[in-house]
């Protein structure tokens, strides 16, 4: 959809900083969404929202990064409607696991007893290690868990020794490779298949109220897609690596080649239902949602068909 004469103004937040969301930053630095007549003012949530769909619903942005995870949650509570997510932007888990020390081949049952730092932000990634963890015979139960400090604060304790195993997603995973702290055990993207991992989404209000802003943004980012895929990780990281100004280019590269090598970001933004079935397995198996949630309940895929129909 080519823009008219007047741009629109959009805002657009994602739930933290990293290399995993790739598609968002060349979405807006490759200038993908402005060249469809948006003025996009682009943050990390702020502060004071508990997570990116409590400042959709608090009117602090317009669409919003998020795990699919936190509708679904919403809905199985009871909730009446829940923001509706429209585009994916990670089709597979992109956390890792290393250990302190390199095991040739890495053996699951070495995870019994031992001390893990997991990722503490989001429950989703948790989630999703325990299923991996389950289907390689090692109940969640069965880890040392050394859980609730800031990644910073987590990579700082791998360092000092004072866990075996560290659960990251990218740069901090390249990080702790490169400087010798950590060996890679386990990419839990191959682990876990594909997956409704990460995906956009507004109200419902804002879908219904301002579909020409919607439809920009999404054939922007369709378009974003595109050029991610046609693109090897020296230019992407090039592309993206303003977004991450304390870590070195070859570290962006890095990170952005090992998610790009497992096929970790889509073709294209359809949320398709089996990745969406296949990601609410996961959260009933952890017990984060009690009933299966309807598919169209939380996710609209109308909007995706119409932008990718309007570029053809």
């Amino acid at each position: 959809m080519a823009s008219t004469g007047h741009r629109l103004p959009l805002r657009l937040i994602e739930t933290f900083r990293s290399v995993f969301y790739t598609p968002i930053y060349v979405s807006v630095a490759g200038g993908f969404l402005e060249k469809e007549g948006l003025d996009v003012d682009f943050k990390t949530c702020p502060p004071e929202f508990a997570h990116p769909l409590s400042a959709l619903n608090r009117g602090g942005a317009d669409i919003a990064q998020s795990g699919i995870m936190r509708s679904i949650i919403a809905s199985d509570w009871g909730a009446e409607t829940v923001p509706v997510h429209f585009a994916k932007i990670n089709s597979r888990d992109g956390f890792f696991i290393l250990s302190r020390t390199k095991q040739e081949p890495f053996q699951w049952d070495s995870l019994k007893g031992a001390k893990l730092l997991p990722v503490s932000f989001s429950p989703m990634p948790w989630a999703s290690l325990q299923f991996a963890l389950r289907k390689h015979g090692v109940e969640p139960e069965e880890l040392d868990l050394i859980t609730g400090l800031p990644l910073e604060d987590a990579m700082a304790a791998f360092r000092e020794g004072k866990a075996e195993y560290i659960h990251v997603p990218q740069p901090a995973a390249e990080q702790l490779l490169d400087d010798g702290s950590g060996h890679l055990a386990v990419a839990l993207g191959l682990e876990n298949g594909h997956l409704a991992y990460s995906s956009f989404a507004a109200t419902n209000h804002f879908l219904d109220s301002q579909p020409e802003t919607v439809q920009r943004f999404t054939a922007g980012f369709a378009n974003a897609l595109d050029w991610l895929a046609a693109h090897e990780a020296p230019e992407v990281g090039e592309a993206v690596s303003g977004f991450f100004p304390e870590i070195s280019l070859d570290l962006v590269v890095k990170s952005v080649a090992r998610l790009k090598a497992q096929d970790n970001w889509p073709t294209d933004p359809v949320l398709a239902q089996p990745e969406y079935e296949n990601l609410h397995d996961i959260l009933l198996a952890a017990g984060l949602a009690k009933e299966r949630q309807p598919y169209t309940k939380v996710v609209r895929t109308d909007i995706v068909e119409t932008a990718l129909a309007s570029r053809k």
